[in-house]
Parts: structure tokens; C-alpha cells; sequence
């Protein structure tokens, strides 16, 4: 949680809440669970392209980024008109491979589908807070990758 607080800068009231929460479980007494996952949103607004499509631009849209972490796990839900709403995380299951592509410039995660090889990525750099996603799906019976980009803010 407190390792989260210092990934984005934010806004000071925010950091104070992050600041104490960490004081607060920094003992054995507080355990990691759901309840303390705090949720970061981030308001962007994002364009697609297709480059398998001469990249074919989507409309620009608004999307709501619901940032999370539960122990080692990174989860990322962009909420938003289709094509832009997807789901990512670093936890590996039986169906995807996460992968945690968090370095001390940006935030992100990677998911893979282990039966159909499609991918889903978001990276937010930390500087910026400038967000860069793709997602592969099918477009007329054809796989092709939609690249995502777009600036943010924090907050809701």
C-alpha cells in the first residue's frame, strides 16, 4: 500500500491517507487482504488505432483507470465505452500469464492468454502520467492488436 502511494504523485491529502495507512499496518497487525487494497482511479482520455487496420483511429473516449495492489499483485481496471474497457493484472492463473512491468519510471501490467496467446498491456508513466495500453481481439474474424494512448489525471 504505501509502496502504491509513492508510484504516482498525488495529491496531498491523498498522500497524508497514504502515509498514515502505512503507519498504521506497518506492524504485524494489520494483514494483507482485500479489505485493505485501496482503489487509485485516474480520469484519461485515450485514442485508439489498429495499425494491422493503416491505423484505423477509434473515437477518442474518457475512461476511468482503477488502479489496485493485493500483496505482490498489480490490477488494472479501465472502465469505458467498448473498444476501451478491459481488465489486467500481474496474478497468474491457470488461463493468463501476468506479468508486472513496474520499473522506477512507470506503472504496469501485462496479461496473456495462455490458450489463445492474446495480450493486454497498460503502462502509466510515472513522470507524465501518460498512459499507454494495447489489447489484442478479433475485428472481422481477424486478431489484430488496438494500440491505446492517452494523458491523465488523478483522481475521481
Amino acid at each position: 500500500m504505501h509502496q502504491l502511494a509513492t508510484l504516482i504523485a498525488l495529491p496531498v491529502r491523498a498522500r497524508r491517507a497514504a502515509r498514515l495507512l502505512a503507519l498504521v499496518c506497518s506492524g504485524l497487525s494489520c494483514l494483507p487482504g482485500p479489505a485493505l487494497a485501496q482503489v487509485f482511479k485516474l480520469q484519461c482520455s485515450v485514442e485508439g488505432k489498429v495499425p494491422a487496420l493503416d491505423d484505423l483511429k477509434l473515437p477518442a473516449a474518457k475512461v476511468t483507470v482503477e488502479l489496485q495492489t493485493i500483496g505482490k499483485h498489480l490490477y488494472f481496471n479501465v472502465v469505458g465505452p467498448r473498444p476501451y474497457d478491459m481488465r489486467v493484472s500481474s496474478l497468474e492463473t491457470e488461463a493468463y500469464l501476468g506479468t508486472n512491468l513496474t520499473s522506477s519510471s512507470r506503472l504496469g501490467a501485462r496479461r496473456k492468454n495462455r490458450a489463445t496467446e492474446k495480450e493486454t498491456e497498460i503502462i502509466i508513466d510515472r513522470s507524465s502520467v501518460e498512459l499507454t495500453a494495447h489489447n489484442d481481439t478479433d475485428y472481422q474474424g481477424k486478431a489484430v492488436r488496438v494500440d491505446y494512448a492517452g494523458k491523465c489525471k488523478i483522481g475521481a
